[in-house]
């Protein structure tokens, strides 16, 4: 009997036939992704990674370069876009597995095994579901939905990386003028020391006037060291941006000097914001997103499944055939939960898009304010202030040396020219601040959530 079971077997071939045609059927059947343009997600388990330790950990020298530059080579490399690519490949990911058919079901079967000394009866069947390629098509467009906002934050970071790169720079620019200023006050008050050495020798200036113009040279070294110690900060900070934290930069060729030309036009400047925001047009998109993730929830299930098997009794030796059709009853489950769910979260998509719209009203009205203040602080520094106190300055250093004022006036005329010059640098900077969040769309902050 052992021997003659393969033979047997044999009979079953042409019903299997018959009961794998739904199986047949599923690998055949077009995909519902066919006349998509998204292309199919792939595993590279050698991928190289935009951003990794080794890059990071090499020296760059980017010598004399320009902001420009700077920008093009942090979005080469920032981890946060590669971030944003990977989300991208995930989701592509999820739109393959949307459109899949459901694999069918193969089952085996045996029964009165042993009956009367017989091997009993066994059988094989295949149950295949059918019906849900329309629920299919538009979970795939949820998700290329998905994929469009993800484009969407790609812009957004990507505007984020070019400001902060840009801002970060112009504070390193600000930040070797303060060098500059600090160097050129330390030298002017070594040369009036220097200078007052040979007046104490002639008796026409007092050991007390000495002392203090020494005390003055000491502070003045002191505060170019915390000024490079400042520029270094803001180099280092620029660095990591770039990803590059052990790089160096000889030089940057744009001057913040520059800032300040033609003013903004405060209505023309919100209206462009609101209008070319990437953030809005990223919320706009998850708005389209979260009704199409509704519109799938809301679609009726239609599935139903075809059951079709075969088996032989050994016992007299026949051959049976079996088929089936499974239709589910919509009794509890009418997936009345996800479509809550879903209908809520595009309300809130919504809302979502009229916070972010007040919030960059708000955002603009602060910057505006600070960029209005700050363009009139420094035209009025560069083109009055500045000019007059260093030739001021200069000429207190010589009546001073040469007994017509006493140490209190050249002391003050000292104060006041470095507290005007520190004053234009922090306007400079904050005018270069405001004018990069203006111009780009107020998006800041790339390193952060």
């Amino acid at each position: 009997m052992k021997n003659k079971i393969p033979f047997r077997f044999a009979l079953l071939a042409p019903t299997l036939t018959v009961a794998l045609a739904p199986v047949v059927w599923a690998q055949n059947a077009p995909s519902p992704s066919a006349d998509s343009a998204l292309p199919t997600a792939t595993a590279n388990a050698d991928a190289t990674v935009g951003f990794d330790k080794k890059a990071a950990a090499e020296a760059f020298d980017f010598g004399r370069t320009s902001i420009a530059a700077l920008q093009e080579f942090a979005l080469q490399r920032h981890p946060a876009l590669q971030l944003v690519a990977d989300l991208t490949d995930a989701e592509r990911g999820v739109y393959v597995q949307a459109g899949l058919a459901p694999n069918p079901t193969l089952r085996y079967g045996g029964e009165e095994i042993g009956a009367d000394g017989s091997a009993g009866k066994h059988g094989v069947s295949v149950e295949q579901e059918f019906g849900g390629a329309a629920r299919r098509r538009l979970a795939q467009e949820a998700s290329r939905k998905a994929t469009v906002a993800l484009d969407w934050e790609r812009q957004v970071v990507a505007t984020k990386i070019r400001n902060d790169v840009r801002a970060a720079a112009y504070r390193l620019l600000i930040a070797q003028k303060r060098v500059e200023f600090r160097q050129q006050i330390a030298s002017v008050s070594q040369a009036a020391e220097d200078q007052a050495r040979s007046l104490i020798a002639a008796g026409s200036l007092s050991q007390l006037n000495f002392i203090q113009l020494q005390n003055q040279t000491r502070e003045a070294k002191l505060a170019v060291t915390k000024a490079k110690n400042a520029k270094t900060s803001a180099q280092n900070a620029l660095l990591i941006l770039l990803g590059a934290p052990n790089g160096t930069i000889e030089a940057i060729l744009d001057d913040p000097e520059e800032l300040g030309g033609e003013p903004l036009d405060e209505n023309a400047t919100l209206d462009d914001i609101l209008e070319r925001s990437p953030e809005i047009e990223r919320l706009k998109a998850q708005i389209v997103q979260r009704q199409a993730v509704l519109n799938y929830e809301r679609a009726p299930k239609r599935e139903f499944s075809v059951e079709g098997g075969v088996s032989y009794a050994f016992g007299d030796s026949t051959t049976l055939a079996s088929a089936g059709v499974g239709v589910p009853l919509r009794i509890n489950d009418r997936n009345q939960g996800n479509i809550q769910r879903a209908t809520a979260e595009y309300f809130a998509a919504q809302r979502e898009l009229e916070r972010t719209q007040l919030k960059l009203r708000a955002e603009f009205a602060e910057t505006f304010a600070v960029y209005k203040s700050a363009r009139e602080e420094v035209q009025t520094y560069r083109e009055e202030i500045m000019p007059s106190l260093e030739k001021f300055f200069g000429m207190s250093q010589q009546a001073f040396l040469s007994g017509e004022i006493d140490f209190l006036e050249v002391s003050q005329a000292r104060v006041v020219y470095i507290e005007s010059s520190v004053n234009y640098l922090e306007a400079l900077e904050r005018l270069a601040e405001s004018i990069v969040k203006l111009e780009g769309a107020l998006l800041e902050r790339c390193l952060e959530d």
